[in-house]
């Protein structure tokens, strides 16, 4: 077995090899050998930035207070590891938390208007075109938008205001009264179908409670939201958990702003942990409110993927804005320090209706009409040509921004109480406010249509790699939901490699330093035969999992090899520090389905049966018993084609 022995002592350096090289196959005579590697890089400026995407429809009151209540656990669960980090001599993680509400437009139905251009009036244009009777009779119209008095050219006594009735926030034509007459046609793109009026801008109707929106408000559009005076970006940084002198006491750097209490435990801003809690959410009045306190003054056309996308597209193009600078003043307004390089984007998305995201666009996009579960967003998501943008093309943008990718859904199920992929989408029964009865509908608090598109965004993104926890809008304990939350929040839980590792014995998981340098090799992978809790308690710092999902006990249960790696940070060994990589190098399965036998080999990549350098073996690791040393090939555990023929006892 010296020939075995010396082949398989070649592995490890092929590992090494691998991890340095970007092409696929190296050849090797006539065989190949095929490595692999997969690496995340922490940002030396963030580990996550968090956005949480809030339905402020009307019948979310409950629902916005329960995750004002419950916050606290997403705090503790990083509190612990940032304290845990700093006490184990590393660096804490940084986490920046903002907020926007599902809010864009609402396209409410207009009888007898459709999208034409040949309406009387509208010179030709493709317009919204009033037909009471049938017959054309001219255009609907509505207020000029407007930059400039010259643009309200003809308008008797009109100006450009911002602050025009019903309409603040947004350029119009206005006259004294600032009231903003309908003077344009309403042009739309999709010839011959219905036209609805579209409404961009809180109305109150004195049934719902305004939180942070003002009457006639232009809707968030994906733009941070916030309570008064209150930070758009909550910065949770590793100011909160310094380090300290010899003598116990906190270290703060001279030139940063004091702490607003006076004492040496602050964020960049001055800002302490308790201010930062308080203005996400506080009772301290008697009646909660804070940044998730959205109100439910919202549109009930809810469009929580396209305000997500659009969350982000303003960050990217330095369009979201803050309340408080750098020194934490009140400031009317500046960029909002949100997204940075690297960092890890995790999106929560909470509500009880589903997404109906369309373009803002009378008649190419939806018309909202129908009750909640029946109402015509659930039609159009069957329909053959939807007008609602396409849950993948949400996704692949958020998974396509070239960083690590992680998402919350609270949504309303099947369920009262349900984990991941195990959620349905459905109407479930929240019996905090129900009672006991078993009878729910969607009449009450609770869900009030199925979550199926945002269900639908889970599955997808979990299959891109995407981080996802997913739970229900009507689950008594949301501080459950929200701890699981701040999990994916971490440093990653554990890589995606992106083929199948030839075997758990030739996977080699290290962290490199800035240079590329080793800087440490993890101790595993722990054996199959182990529980998640014996892994841990025997040392391990990885080991392989069954899903990608590795959340839950049952979920991080070590299994032979897979793509899904787990890494352990409970034994604190395999800790990479801001600016530091995760690198997996392996050899991966070659072909990709595995071998049986070296026969196997031959048939997918040639070579000669009876040649020395053309043999192959079926591999599929080490026995560890010597008389018969290698472990023998399965459907379910198939090896890997390795160059040469390793004698007697080999496959």
């Amino acid at each position: 077995m010296a020939r075995a022995s010396r082949v398989l002592a070649v592995l490890p350096l092929l590992l090494l090899a691998a991890g340095c090289q970007d092409y696929n196959f190296n050849p090797v005579g006539h065989c190949l050998i095929q490595p692999g590697s997969e690496r995340v890089t922490l940002s030396s400026i963030s580990t996550a930035d968090v956005l949480f995407v809030v339905d402020d429809s009307g019948s979310m009151a409950g629902e916005q207070e329960k995750l004002a209540q419950n916050f606290a656990a997403f705090i503790q669960n990083l509190d612990q590891t940032n304290t845990s980090r700093r006490g184990a001599g590393l660096e804490p993680i940084d986490f920046h938390v903002a907020v926007t509400t599902t809010s864009l437009f609402y396209n409410a139905p207009v009888s007898g208007v459709t999208c034409r251009n040949d309406c009387p009036g509208a010179a030709g244009q493709q317009v919204c075109c009033e037909a009471p009777s049938g017959a054309p009779t001219g255009p609907m119209k509505g207020p000029r938008a407007c930059t400039s008095d010259a643009a309200c050219g003809g308008i008797a006594g009109a100006t450009c205001k911002t602050t025009c009735t019903g309409l603040l926030g947004e350029g119009y034509c206005c006259g004294a009264d600032n009231v903003a007459p309908a003077v344009d046609p309403i042009g739309c793109s999709a010839l011959g179908t219905a036209c609805g009026r579209l409404e961009t801008h809180y109305r109150f109707d004195g049934r719902c409670a305004p939180g942070l929106a003002s009457d006639g408000q232009y809707y968030p559009h994906g733009a941070f939201v916030g309570l008064g005076d209150s930070p758009r970006v909550l910065h949770f940084d590793k100011e909160l958990y310094p380090a300290t002198d010899g003598t116990g006491q906190p270290i703060r750097d001279a030139a940063l702003p004091p702490c607003s209490d006076g004492s040496k435990v602050c964020n960049r801003q001055g800002f302490t942990a308790a201010q930062l809690k308080d203005w996400f959410a506080n009772n301290r009045t008697g009646t909660w409110q804070g940044n998730v306190i959205a109100g439910t003054c919202g549109s009930g056309q809810e469009q929580a993927l396209q305000a997500g996308r659009l969350a982000v597209e303003r960050a990217l193009t330095g369009g979201q804005v803050d309340r408080r600078d750098a020194s934490g003043n009140v400031v009317a307004s500046t960029p909002a320090s949100w997204l940075h390089d690297n960092s890890k984007l995790v999106t929560v998305f909470v509500g009880d209706e589903d997404d109906c995201s369309s373009p803002q666009d009378p008649s190419g996009g939806v018309v909202l009409s129908g009750g909640p579960g029946s109402d015509s967003c659930v039609a159009d998501a069957s329909s053959p040509t939807p007008k609602q943008y396409a849950v993948s093309q949400i996704v692949d943008y958020l998974t396509g921004l070239g960083r690590p990718v992680g998402a919350g859904f609270i949504v309303s199920t099947s369920q009262s109480v349900c984990q991941d992929a195990s959620c349905a989408p459905g109407i479930c029964c929240d019996y905090a406010c129900t009672g006991s009865t078993l009878t729910c509908t969607n009449s009450v608090c609770g869900g009030q249509a199925p979550g199926s598109r945002l269900l639908l965004a889970s599955q997808e993104l979990r299959a891109k790699g995407a981080d996802v926890v997913a739970g229900s809008i009507c689950d008594p304990n949301f501080a459950q939901i929200l701890d699981r939350i701040a999990e994916i929040v971490k440093p990653p839980s554990g890589l995606l490699l992106p083929t199948d590792p030839a075997g758990s014995d030739i996977v080699l998981l290290r962290i490199a330093n800035q240079k590329g340098d080793t800087r440490k090799t993890c101790r595993g992978p722990a054996p199959s035969a182990m529980t998640a809790a014996e892994a841990g308690a025997a040392g391990y710092d990885w080991w392989f999992t069954a899903t990608r999902d590795q959340i839950t006990a049952d979920q991080r249960k070590p299994t032979a090899a897979t793509r899904n790696i787990y890494i352990n940070h409970d034994t604190r060994n395999c800790e990479a520090n801001p600016g530091e990589t995760y690198s997996a190098d392996y050899l991966g399965r070659l072909p990709a389905g595995g071998c049986q036998t070296r026969t196997d080999c031959y048939a997918a990549l040639g070579g000669k049966p009876n040649g020395d350098t053309d043999a192959w073996t079926c591999y599929a690791g080490e026995s560890g018993n010597p008389a018969a040393p290698f472990t023998q090939p399965t459907p379910t555990a198939p090896g890997t084609c390795i160059c040469g023929d390793l004698g007697a006892g080999s496959f």
